[in-house]
């Protein structure tokens, strides 16, 4: 019997390609890489100087640009969707530029019970992982849909009246035993 010192024909051999074939890829991705880089640079030109021109706004048009901050609700509200009532200490506030800022300060005043119902149902009705989100984005997302409906649109500008609700919050306390 002869030994067989040979591969046998169904044994795959291992091309001596396969490195070369890896070499010439990556000698390719780098050409193209620096090409790349090349035309960017060529493109960019390098820093442009930059020339800003004045422009002049009324004083009354900046002071009426202004944010300003105004409370629409300080309350304990409570919620028991989880079976237990918990009771938070909740301020809201309503962002408006100062030109809408009294006429939003005089109907928050007007239907001062009203808001707060409306407010009160929303925490009535919030689900117990809405309470515990580190922004309040869902509470938030709530409120300012009821109060951008309620205050509507500066007409004159064509924009909201309000442009973000804040909302203040603790943690809340149990209330059932």
């Amino acid at each position: 019997m002869a030994e067989k010192n040979e591969a046998s024909p169904k044994t795959p051999s291992k091309k001596p390609g396969g490195m070369k074939t890896m070499i010439v890829v990556l000698v390719i991705v780098v050409v193209e890489a620096v090409a790349l880089v090349g035309a960017m640079m060529f493109m960019g030109g390098g820093a442009k100087e930059v020339s800003a021109l004045e422009v002049t706004h009324e004083q009354h048009d900046v002071e009426g640009s202004k944010i300003v901050e105004l409370e629409v609700l300080k309350a304990n509200l409570p919620n028991n969707k989880s079976g237990v009532t918990y009771i938070y200490n909740t301020e809201i506030y309503v962002q408006v530029k100062n030109r809408n800022a009294e006429s939003v300060k005089a109907e928050i005043e007007q239907f001062k019970a009203e808001i707060k119902a409306d407010l009160n149902a929303i925490w009535r009705s919030g689900e117990p992982q809405h309470f515990q989100e580190p922004k309040l984005e869902t509470l938030t997302r709530k409120v300012y849909a009821l109060l951008d409906e309620r205050f509507g649109l500066d007409k004159e500008h064509n924009e909201p009246r309000i442009g973000k609700v804040v909302i203040v919050m603790g943690t809340g306390f149990r209330m059932d035993g």
